[in-house]
């Protein structure tokens, strides 16, 4: 089956396998003026973190995923989208991965995307699966150029002008092969994260020193019930 219905607010915590964004904002670049605040200071401060803090992070530890379209409280809501802003979307990706160091994560990522349907019972909501690939051409109107990497492009006028629908997306992270020499990596900004608990710590000098002289790496599972609903997602029995 390629639908299913589940129940709201989700069964899933944010923690060091587990986070949730309202927004598909991959890098800094993409990031408007008005998605930062200026503090008394003189400081700037982001309102809206690029998710590639997030990815970094997932990478230089144990791995995880990112629920886009679902807030704090655990309820899908989905991010509004025209086909061709899903295009967008995929190309920003891999253009952030080709951003990282000291190469590409791309091998290591995957992305599910699931059209989020509002049923009357508010405390449910039904998942159907996109398979992109069995579109039809039609459907997946592309310009000529996506401008990836900035705060705009063309194909954002869509959301006012062309066919919408609310997506989920689940990008997983792929842990790391114990049996491989260590990667520390470097998001777009040129900084390397961990994750700790449900944030992204910036890895300094003696964290680098600790994790390079690793031997052994951990990897702490999902809980049973915690698997289980996500691959209610993933895959529907």
């Amino acid at each position: 089956m390629n639908k299913a219905i589940v129940k709201l607010p989700l069964a899933i915590e944010e923690d060091v396998h587990n986070e949730f964004r309202m927004h598909t904002k991959l890098m800094l670049t993409e990031l408007g003026k008005f998605q930062s605040k200026q503090d008394k200071d003189g400081s700037i401060r982001r309102t809206l973190q690029p998710i590639s803090k997030t990815i970094c992070a997932f990478l230089n530890t144990d791995g995880g995923r990112l629920f886009l379209g679902v807030n704090d409280d655990k309820i899908i809501k989905g991010i509004t989208m025209s086909k061709n802003m899903l295009y967008h979307f995929f190309g920003s990706l891999r253009h952030m991965c080709e951003k990282f160091k000291p190469f590409s994560p791309i091998s290591r990522i995957k992305v599910s995307i699931l059209e989020v349907i509002p049923m009357d019972d508010k405390t449910k909501v039904k998942l159907k699966k996109v398979d992109m690939d069995k579109e039809e051409v039609t459907d997946f109107p592309k310009l000529a150029n996506h401008s990836v990497g900035g705060f705009f492009c063309d194909c954002f006028k869509e959301i006012n002008q062309a066919a919408t629908k609310q997506y989920l997306f689940i990008v997983q992270v792929a842990a790391p092969d114990p049996n491989a020499a260590t990667v520390i990596y470097q998001n777009e900004e040129g900084l390397a994260y961990r994750r700790r608990l449900a944030s992204n710590k910036c890895v300094y000098l003696d964290d680098l020193r600790r994790m390079m002289h690793e031997r052994n790496r951990l990897f702490v599972d999902l809980h049973d019930e915690v698997r289980h609903e996500i691959d209610r997602f993933i895959k529907f029995h």
